[in-house]
């Protein structure tokens, strides 16, 4: 009888686990996603904004979107729970700040963190 329910509760503490992991390692929100990097730039808003858009693979969907004094880039859809990224700009004590997030970014090794930093060098 021990040996069963010690396997029974194994087997339950098991998939507890795994529902938790699951669970915790997926989140609808872009702007939650631990894939991320900020910085300033001196580009202008349009021009920042166009030099992302051309390190994206063509073919890239791209949606701007204003919200509250700040300017969101979208990648992949307008929805946030399943854009594949972010780029948020605002103004801020007169210089144009970013922060982008990229959800799985392992996939091409950050392509958009890297094109947005490297657009706010130019």
């Amino acid at each position: 009888m021990k040996v069963i329910i010690a396997g029974r509760l194994g087997k339950t503490l098991c998939v507890y686990t795994l529902l938790l992991v699951v669970g915790c390692s997926h989140h609808s929100d872009i702007g939650l996603d631990r894939n991320h990097a900020n910085g300033f730039t001196a580009k202008g808003t349009q021009a920042y904004i166009a030099c992302i858009k051309h390190e994206l693979t063509s073919g890239t969907k791209t949606f701007t979107v204003e919200d509250n004094g700040s300017i969101n880039l979208l990648i992949g859809s307008i929805d946030r729970t399943t854009a594949v990224g972010l780029v948020q700009l605002s103004r801020v004590s007169g210089q144009t700040t970013y922060t982008v997030y990229q959800r799985h970014a392992w996939v091409d090794k950050g392509r958009l963190i890297n094109a947005a930093q490297g657009c706010a060098k130019d």
